[in-house]
């Protein structure tokens, strides 16, 4: 479940009020004291104010309430939102009526209301489409009585023998043909959440620029999975933890049939004393301290009293854990200026991991580093500027282009390489990953390499509209070289057509332009089968065979589900896989016309 949209009220800097556009990965840039981090702060107190507490500061005109509403959307949220309100509102009472009425545009809005400062929220309430009319509000919460009353009053008549015999959804079903006859209007309005719906809300981890993790080296269990897996696995039946169970309540099994000895001797029909603990393993743990020890190091040192980039790098190392693991799902992680404390490679290594992060969970940044801005598609940039308060803009109020060069008059941005003299070509691939896969290719299959070339310079470009994207294409676009742009087809997200015309748009407006759309939908379609079995010793035979539009997290995740796999399989830029591919098997998977194309990029 990820936000698509906030809107706050009267929040810190936030005179007036502010609708912002979210997307699964969004960057917030800015300059100094701007107000970026309103946005991180008011999402965090939204989804857990026990932790991230409203407070007197909070609220910029005191005499005001402070208003936050999150629009929701996941592939789930119907099912999820039936499940939790079915036992108030059946089927045969307008259940799904209901669902679509809160479900605007499939997505569910959540407002959370507070006027003074607590740990918590004065009102929650959903957003629903509804009558105008207070009469005719919010009809299937109501109960027969007051459908009856409604029929009486307004004189609407069931053409079905014996009005008791009526459902309640045929009754709203005949009032609200009797409202769109008389005209009664509808507009969406919100109710209390008397469902509990903001219990189902994603998980929130907000980290903040000055204290890496935890200034005093502490994080919250919840955050460490791997502690409450194992707490659980080991406390079921045979395993550690319940034969330690077993042991204490033996023990104090011991201590009722002492007990009971004694008592008998006052109630003579006494039969048996149990005592039974209540053993909560989940609880067991109340913080994790995290150390160093490096070579020198007579013993391990906590982390907080080693320097603030240290911190930043146990960050990265563990945002690539997550991803890998696929950890945390349904979180929305919040962080404040990821890069700080961190050379630019490291920064490198710390998006690509909250990049893969997002596949599965929400990442909001706010950053001053080209790095992370650049790499934002422009679509998921917010630029947060100071005028009588905080004011954010996106690229859908003035285009792309105008916001694209307000962000870079903004941040200073410039290209991200200069040209030597010796680049001949220029290549523009996705990322990274991308162009180490092309060069893999080139080795195995043309037996020339790509990357390393002094003639060749392989640009990765962040794959979207982006602002580097941008800047790059554009400032190499009078260079005088050979200008090359390989990019996905995204079939599984049904998007051949799109990146078609952004490479034949490609090749028509430069000077000396050429490229390619790979023909399976992106680099984890060109998994051998064979390749990935031998990687993972897996059953021969057994792994599918990985088409061009094939959805390959998906596929990977229905296999270990299948086959019952618990071992941790790599989803993304799985490089070990690639390595392990014969050139036959090369050969099998990369079409031709690629291949023609490369060749003419290393010739």
């Amino acid at each position: 479940m990820i936000i698509t949209n906030v809107a706050i009220s009267n929040y810190r800097g936030i005179t007036g009020s502010q609708l912002i556009p979210l997307n699964r990965f969004s960057s917030i840039v800015g300059k100094n004291d701007t107000g970026k981090s309103i946005i991180l702060n008011s999402i965090a107190t939204f989804l857990n104010p026990r932790d991230n507490p409203v407070t007197l500061t909070d609220f910029n005109n005191a005499e005001r309430p402070i208003e936050i509403a999150c629009r929701f959307l996941s592939e789930e949220l119907r099912e999820v939102l039936e499940a939790r309100i079915k036992s108030r509102i059946k089927k045969a009472d307008g259940l799904d009526e209901f669902l679509d009425d809160i479900l605007i545009d499939r997505q569910l809005t959540i407002r959370k209301t507070v006027a003074t400062p607590k740990k918590g929220f004065d009102a929650e309430q959903v957003l629903m489409v509804d009558y105008e009319e207070k009469d005719f509000q919010f009809l299937y919460g109501k109960s027969d009585e007051e459908l009856n009353e409604i029929l009486d009053r307004y004189q609407i008549t069931i053409p079905v023998q014996g009005r008791g015999r009526n459902s309640k959804l045929e009754k709203i079903k005949h009032i609200k043909e009797y409202c769109k006859s008389n005209n009664i209007g509808r507009s969406a309005r919100y109710i209390d959440d008397e469902f509990k719906i903001c219990s189902l809300l994603p998980d929130v981890e907000l980290f903040k620029a000055d204290y890496g993790l935890e200034v005093d080296t502490r994080f919250k269990s919840n955050s460490v999975s791997e502690i409450l897996e194992y707490l659980e696995r080991e406390s079921v039946e045979k395993n550690k933890l319940a034969v330690i169970e077993s042991e204490i309540s033996d023990e104090m099994q011991k201590e009722a049939n002492s007990v009971k000895k004694y008592m008998s001797e006052y109630v003579s029909n006494l039969k048996e004393v149990e005592i039974r603990p209540t053993i909560s393993w989940k609880d067991a743990i109340k913080s994790v301290d995290v150390s160093f020890q490096f070579d020198g190091d007579a013993r391990p040192i906590p982390m907080s009293h080693k320097g603030a980039g240290y911190r930043r790098l146990f960050m990265v190392a563990r945002f690539r854990y997550l991803a890998e693991k696929n950890k945390g799902i349904n979180v929305i992680y919040l962080i404040e200026e990821p890069e700080t404390f961190l050379h630019p490679s490291a920064q490198n290594d710390l998006l690509n991991a909250l990049r893969e992060l997002s596949d599965d969970n929400q990442v909001i940044i706010t950053t001053h580093s080209p790095v992370f801005a650049g790499a934002t598609y422009i679509e998921s940039v917010i630029l947060c500027k100071r005028a009588s308060g905080s004011i954010y803009e996106n690229c859908n109020q003035n285009g792309k282009d105008a916001f694209l060069k307000n962000i870079v008059d903004e941040l200073g941005i410039k290209p991200s390489y200069n040209l030597r003299d010796s680049h001949e070509k220029i290549v523009f691939v996705e990322s990274h990953n991308d162009a180490k896969f092309y060069d893999i290719i080139c080795q195995k299959l043309i037996d020339k390499p790509l990357v390393g070339v002094d003639t060749i310079l392989v640009l990765p470009f962040g794959g979207g509209e982006d602002i580097d994207s941008f800047l790059n294409i554009d400032y190499f676009d009078n260079s005088c070289r050979d200008l090359y742009l390989i990019i996905d087809s995204d079939k599984h997200k049904n998007n051949f057509d799109k990146q078609k015309e952004r490479a034949d748009r490609f090749q028509n407006n430069k000077q000396r332009g050429s490229a390619y759309v790979i023909e399976r939908s992106c680099l984890e379609n060109y998994y051998h089968h064979k390749a990935f079995e031998r990687t993972y010793d897996l059953v021969s035979g057994s792994f599918p065979v990985i088409v061009a539009d094939d959805d390959v997290r998906a596929v990977i995740k229905q296999y270990k589900k299948n086959h019952a796999v618990s071992k941790n399989i790599k989803e993304k830029n799985n490089f070990d896989v690639f390595d392990e591919m014969t050139k036959e098997e090369w050969k099998e998977v990369v079409e031709s016309e690629l291949i023609k194309f490369l060749m003419e990029v290393v010739a």
